[in-house]
């Protein structure tokens, strides 16, 4: 009694070999054994293997011509490439993918008590930072024009609540 494997196997390779049409037998034999190597790889590698199959299928679905490419093989091929497309390009990155770990050096605290989050080491001469350390983080005129922005914003609304609390009568 055959298995799954056995008869996809024999009938993958008898696929590649018609589409192949006996031009580059070296070729199918690779293709064979990168099947093979696919079927019996352990599952920590076995996506890894099957994407070097699809890898090579795909390479020799390009190099069909003619009356081979419109064959029912080419199109059994074709269909076992597309479903498996994403085995052959690198995975997309997603944030849980990454680990950020806290360092005691990844958190600038200033004289303030404002703490920034530092990316990379900074160079520490003798154990202070220098005053211009901050200005890399957020410039300075920035800075203050954004803490002016938000004094004019409350002393505004201060005096609007003034205004209407004492001077506009009821």
């Amino acid at each position: 009694m055959m298995t799954d494997e056995a008869i996809f196997y024999r009938r993958f390779v008898a696929d590649v070999r018609h589409c192949a049409g006996g031009q580059s037998p070296a070729y199918v034999a690779e293709i064979e054994r990168r099947v093979r190597v696919a079927l019996i790889a352990p599952p920590a590698l076995r996506e890894r293997r099957w994407a070097r199959v699809v890898a090579a299928v795909a390479e020799l679905l390009a190099d069909l011509g003619g009356e081979r490419a419109r064959a029912a093989h080419a199109a059994r091929l074709r269909a076992f490439v597309r479903e498996n497309a994403d085995l052959g390009r690198p995975r997309d990155l997603a944030i849980t993918d990454f680990r950020f770990v806290p360092q005691d050096a990844s958190v600038l605290s200033a004289r303030d008590g404002r703490r920034y989050l530092v990316f990379a080491r900074l160079a520490r001469a003798a154990g202070t930072l220098p005053l211009h350390a901050l200005d890399e983080v957020v410039p300075g005129p920035t800075r203050r024009l954004a803490e002016w922005a938000v004094y004019a914003l409350c002393g505004g609304g201060a005096l609007a609540a003034l205004w209407f609390a004492f001077v506009v009568p009821l």
